[in-house]
């Protein structure tokens, strides 16, 4: 059997009748529903017996409590459940917890640029400004990071200047551009350089100067010198020692008959 509350009454002539009735619950008897099931012979009185038969009485049975607990419109007093778009969106965060929440995600950007490539300071902060982030939080979170050596310019320094003298061959100067590009502070730069070899400058200051000169065959010594000195000014080597270098240079030139002496025709200018 099923049981079924039964919807309150409206007041009328057995008022007093339905006030008693309030908390009893209807009892609805099932087996009249259920349609006799004969796995039988035709006229006989047995009982059905059979596995099939009991798998269509409990069908039966399935059905009719189905149809007695299905929900009842609104007329009826019952309101349908709310789906899952009736369940109202989370409140948006605000006050201090939208601040912490803030400052938080610019610790987030800023670990997250320094796990791509390493970088100075300077960079961060300007990367972080750009993504709109409070100078205040930027500067911040940048002294975080170099406390706990996330950042050091320093060592990035190093790094960068040793990488330029080994791959490239590069002056001090060229250096030194380079390092200002990384927006490494100055100090940082003039430490970084200092510890360079000095040695191991002039020396390649002399190879640049030979490996040039020996492509000005056929030019006039003034014009030779004139343009290796420029040359070695864009490499970041100006001066006196510069020149000095690049007329001993062009001296061996003439001695193996590299560069001209003495002459200042061009007709013959030929210029690599």
């Amino acid at each position: 059997m099923a049981v079924r509350f039964l919807p309150p009454q409206a007041e009328g002539p057995s008022a007093s009748q339905s006030r008693d009735r309030e908390n009893l619950a209807e009892v609805i008897e099932l087996r009249g529903r259920l349609q006799p099931t004969v796995d039988a012979e035709p006229g006989s009185s047995a009982p059905a017996s059979e596995p099939a038969g009991r798998v269509r009485q409990i069908a039966q049975l399935r059905k009719v409590t189905e149809d007695i607990q299905a929900p009842r419109g609104v007329g009826q007093g019952f309101e349908p459940a709310p789906g899952p778009a009736a369940v109202s969106e989370p409140a948006a965060v605000s006050g201090p917890a939208a601040e912490l929440e803030h400052v938080r995600s610019v610790s987030d950007d800023a670990v997250r640029m320094l796990a791509r490539k390493a970088r100075s300071s300077g960079e961060l902060r300007r990367e972080l400004l750009a993504l709109g982030h409070d100078h205040a939080e930027v500067d911040g979170v940048v002294l975080e990071c170099e406390s706990r050596l996330y950042l050091d310019d320093l060592g990035l320094a190093r790094v960068l200047a040793e990488t330029l003298r080994a791959r490239k061959r590069a002056s001090r100067s060229q250096i030194r551009l380079k390092l200002r590009e990384r927006l490494l502070p100055d100090g940082v730069i003039e430490t970084a350089l200092g510890e360079l070899d000095e040695d191991e400058e002039h020396e390649l200051l002399r190879e640049a100067a030979s490996e040039r000169a020996r492509k000005m065959g056929g030019l006039d010594r003034q014009t030779a010198e004139r343009r290796l000195l420029g040359f070695l000014a864009r490499r970041g080597w100006s001066g006196e020692r510069a020149v000095r270098v690049a007329r001993e240079a062009l001296d061996r030139g003439e001695l193996r008959g590299q560069v001209r002496s003495g002459s200042s025709s061009r007709s013959a200018v030929r210029f690599q």
